[in-house]
């Protein structure tokens, strides 16, 4: 079994690298740093570059495909689309050529797409961009400063998700999104600086604290897996009940339940 994931040297990528590592699959490890896991395989890549994904070196079958690689809102909006949308589409169609029936591809979002303010058919104009260029049109004619340009990146991974399932099934080919949220990894604190602490700090009261890596890293990993054949087209939230508690309205059903 073959696995390339993006965003492989740090956080929640080089998770699902050792975790990978210890199945016994065998790892390509996407990333612009050197994966710093010597059993997995490193191919430096800027995915912000069209022209670098364009020559990637890839395997010749892939089985499982996880797009990681993320960039937040601390950017510049060019860059946080040129890696969150465009550089994951443009990857993803350079291993679709290696992908048989039976593959799986696993898409992390984030609970932050639930935040964006573009319209749907203005992310399906997104989604159509190709190239640097046209997606620098696309931005001029939707001015976003980089929290909203992440946000808007992320939602577009769930609408990229749910098409792509359903353009591959002919094919055998299942993909899923999996979106955290605040999560312990070396961006954090650019999410902190991009979001506010206070919007941090308050995510992490309602549930308790924040995820790991590691965490949804697992959740990654099982959706990769086989034994996930039967889920196509879906987002997984990974975020301890955060959106729960952002949505209970019943309130006087649960009384009682604690006496």
């Amino acid at each position: 079994m073959t696995l390339v994931v993006t965003g492989a040297a740090s956080g929640i990528g080089l998770a699902l690298v050792r975790r990978a590592l210890g199945a016994g699959i065998e790892v390509w490890a996407v990333d612009r740093n050197a994966c710093p896991e010597p059993a997995a395989k490193t191919v430096l890549c800027d995915l912000s570059d069209p022209d670098e994904i364009a020559t990637l070196e890839l395997p010749r079958h892939i089985d499982m495909l996880a797009c990681v690689a993320g960039v937040p809102g601390t950017a510049p909006p060019e860059l946080v689309l040129a890696v969150n949308t465009l550089g994951m589409r443009l990857l993803t169609g350079r291993c679709l050529g290696a992908m048989a029936s039976g593959a799986r591809i696993v898409n992390v979002a984030s609970v932050a797409a639930h935040r964006n303010t573009v319209a749907l058919p203005d992310i399906a104009t997104l989604l159509s961009v190709t190239d640097k260029p046209n997606l620098d049109t696309w931005l001029a004619e939707h001015p976003l400063d980089g929290p909203a340009a992440y946000d808007t990146s992320k939602r577009a991974v769930l609408e990229w998700t749910s098409s792509l399932a359903a353009h591959l099934i002919p094919r055998g080919i299942g993909v899923v999104s999996v979106s955290p949220g605040p999560t312990e990894t070396p961006i954090l604190t650019d999410f902190t600086e991009s979001m506010g602490a206070e919007s941090i700090d308050r995510s992490a009261a309602a549930v308790g604290r924040h995820g790991t890596a590691d965490e949804i890293a697992a959740v990654v990993h099982f959706f990769l897996s086989p034994a996930a054949s039967w889920t196509n087209g879906i987002d997984i939230p990974v975020e301890g009940g955060l959106l729960a508690t952002r949505s209970a309205l019943l309130s006087d059903a649960l009384k009682g339940l604690d006496s």
